[in-house]
């Protein structure tokens, strides 16, 4: 569908990564959805003068941020009632709450986003334990849809450890106190789609029905090594490579998840998994916080992507991933904020400079903090890569999809700002996601000086607090204390198993 131009004019233009390439008073003129033209603003006004003009004062207008790690969660674990604990009983706790409503949390989510420049953002495996697996992710697509964000949709899977991580399920099941054995094993429906067929079919009919989408991209999200067993790994993985799909998991994230890898993976996780097929250069990593010098040439060589969730990592008691030596070894990264951010909000760039200050090694001998231009690429051409995007977005480039941010520079220079500290340094080190001014999506405004263009945000909160509110009691008022005694036994496992040395006769 053809558009009428647009052209945007800042006082700053970076158009990639790359610090250097900042540019002062240019302009970037966008039609039918892509980047026609960078240059001066009379330049571009004469090349299309009937295009309309957006005039973006004091801003540095840049590619949109891409959040390469979340689950469209637009109220945050602690609005939902679930203090921050370690992940393992964390993950139990919600046996204690009854089911949501995926579209309105995700539409919320993905409206906050937009709000702090992010244009690009990958949904990982998630699901709210309805039975219909199908009709949460087709809920969930339909909320990017009406925001307009752009998303890259996993479809998960998980046929393992759902008490505690394999080899001790049995075990675990064995200690605990009958009435609790009798209601965890109650028969329940899957957690996604179900086996590897089943899981390929559901993406037959969205692959289908979103082919060619402008927006939607999708890619499969097996939960994580402890949660798949090989042979899932090895259906999955044969069907993404034959069909041109991405991989997107979760690895290696806890203290719980390092002890559990030790023994089902002696080789490493992810030799492991280059074994089963499912490390490629359009394999995402997520959290990767204990990760060895072996894991890292593994990630390197088969030019896989980790994202790095530094306020998430700190909050659930997981760790500090080590961004340094990963930059220093040649490991692709990006960056997501997992809906735990530090501040308990969507501000990527606050996220960015988390990740970037974690890094700094107090080591004379040790990897250099990452550069300016390494955390940029992070959140934008590392993104799209993560995200299947690459080489459309992450840069602005004529031919490239218009996907852009502008943000105020008011932060960044108020009062005063020395004229030898490079400007992109200093957003870096002073800009926040609330100093989005502008974001557009495929030649789009999306959000403009704290108005979005589908609908009020306080309509969306009003419809995601509803939400919450009616999924606050599960159907089984039992199941609150049930799952307070359930998250003791979860804390007492791990407490125990991570305390002992790992058997080495434990094996996948």
């Amino acid at each position: 569908m053809s558009s009428s131009p647009i052209i945007l004019e800042a006082d700053y233009v970076l158009p990639g990564p790359e610090a250097a390439s900042l540019r002062r008073d240019t302009a970037v003129a966008v039609v039918d959805g892509r980047i026609a033209g960078l240059g001066p603003g009379s330049e571009m006004r004469r090349n299309w003068p009937a295009a309309k003009v957006i005039e973006l004062p004091g801003c540095l207008l840049m590619p949109g941020l891409v959040n390469a790690h979340q689950h469209g969660r637009g109220l945050s674990q602690i609005q939902l009632g679930y203090p921050d604990d370690f992940l393992e009983p964390w993950i139990a706790g919600r046996r204690a709450r009854g089911l949501l409503d995926g579209h309105a949390v995700t539409r919320l989510a993905a409206a906050r986003m937009v709000a702090n420049g992010v244009t690009t953002t990958i949904h990982a495996n998630y699901t709210y334990g309805t039975g219909n697996y199908e009709q949460e992710v087709r809920d969930q697509l339909r909320a990017y849809e009406a925001v307009g964000l752009r998303a890259t949709m996993c479809i998960g899977a998980m046929d393992r450890g759902v008490t505690v991580y394999p080899p001790h399920e049995a075990c675990f099941m064995a200690g605990l106190p009958d009435d609790l054995r009798e209601w965890i094993s109650r028969p329940a429906a899957p957690a996604y789609a179900g086996d590897g067929a089943t899981t390929i079919a559901l993406m037959r009919r969205l692959g289908a029905e979103f082919a060619g989408h402008p927006l939607i991209r999708l890619c499969y999200g097996p939960a994580g090594p402890q949660w798949v067993s090989d042979e899932l790994w090895r259906v999955l993985a044969r069907d993404a490579r034959d069909n041109d799909l991405g991989m997107h998991l979760h690895a290696l994230e806890s203290p719980a998840q390092k002890h559990a890898a030790a023994g089902l993976f002696p080789e490493g996780v992810f030799a492991h998994l280059e074994k089963l097929g499912a490390m490629t250069p359009r394999t995402v990593v997520a959290h990767g916080v204990w990760v060895d010098d072996a894991e890292m040439e593994v990630l390197a060589r088969t030019g896989a992507t980790v994202v790095r969730n530094p306020g998430c990592n700190i909050r659930m008691r997981n760790g500090i991933a080590p961004l340094a030596r990963y930059l220093q070894r040649g490991v692709r990264v990006a960056v997501g904020t997992d809906n735990c951010s530090m501040a308990d909000d969507e501000d990527l760039l606050a996220e960015l400079r988390l990740a970037g200050n974690l890094a700094r090694e107090p080591d004379w001998n040790g990897p250099p903090p990452p550069a300016v231009d390494d955390l940029l690429a992070m959140a934008t051409v590392n993104g799209a890569i993560a995200a299947q995007f690459g080489g459309e977005i992450g840069r602005l480039e004529v031919g490239m999809r218009a996907d852009m941010a502008a943000f105020s520079l008011r932060r960044t220079c108020r009062p005063y700002l020395d004229p030898d500290m490079p400007l992109v340094d200093a957003f870096l080190a002073r800009g926040q996601g609330v100093d989005a001014r502008l974001t557009m999506v495929e030649g789009r405004v999306l959000y403009r000086d704290g108005r979005h263009a589908d609908a009020a945000i306080e309509d969306l909160e009003a419809q995601a607090a509803a939400a919450a509110a009616s999924a606050r009691l599960p159907a089984d008022p039992a199941n609150r204390d049930r799952t307070r005694r359930y998250r003791g036994h979860i804390c007492e496992h791990y407490r125990t198993l991570t305390a002992e040395p790992v058997d080495p006769a434990i094996t996948a």
